[in-house]
C-alpha cells in the first residue's frame, strides 16, 4: 500500500513540475522554415525531384559496401584468441584480399574519379 502511495505521489509531483514548466516557460514563435526538414541546403517541399551527381552516387555506394565488409570483419579480430590461429589467418587474408581485388577493379573501371 505504501508503494502505491508512493507512485501515485511521484506521478503527482511530476506531472505538477511539467505542468508548471508549460506555463512559466517563455513562448516561442515557430516560423514556418523551421518546421521543414533541411536535406543538403534545398527545400524538399519545392524542389524535390534535383538530379543527384553520378559520381557522388557511385562514391557513397562504395562507401557503404567497403563499411559494411569491414563491419563484418570486426567479429573476427575480437575472437581471434577462440579461433585456430591457421583458419583465423586465412579468414583475414581471404577477406582483406577481396577488399582489394574490389578496390582495384573499381579503381580501374573509373567508378573512382570524380570526373568522367
Amino acid at each position: 500500500m505504501v508503494y502505491l502511495l508512493f507512485l501515485f505521489l511521484a506521478i503527482a509531483v511530476s506531472s505538477m513540475v511539467l505542468y508548471l514548466n508549460k506555463i512559466i516557460s517563455p513562448k516561442k514563435s515557430v516560423w514556418v522554415e523551421k518546421k521543414v526538414p533541411f536535406e543538403c541546403g534545398f527545400n524538399p517541399i519545392s524542389k524535390f525531384s534535383l538530379p543527384v551527381s553520378m559520381p557522388f552516387f557511385l562514391v557513397a555506394i562504395i562507401f557503404l559496401i567497403f563499411d559494411i565488409e569491414i563491419t563484418l570483419l570486426v567479429p573476427v579480430i575480437t575472437y581471434l584468441n577462440y579461433l585456430s590461429s591457421m583458419y583465423t589467418i586465412l579468414l583475414v587474408v581471404l577477406f582483406v584480399l577481396v577488399m582489394l581485388v574490389t578496390l582495384v577493379l573499381e579503381w580501374f573501371m573509373g567508378y573512382l574519379n570524380w570526373m568522367y
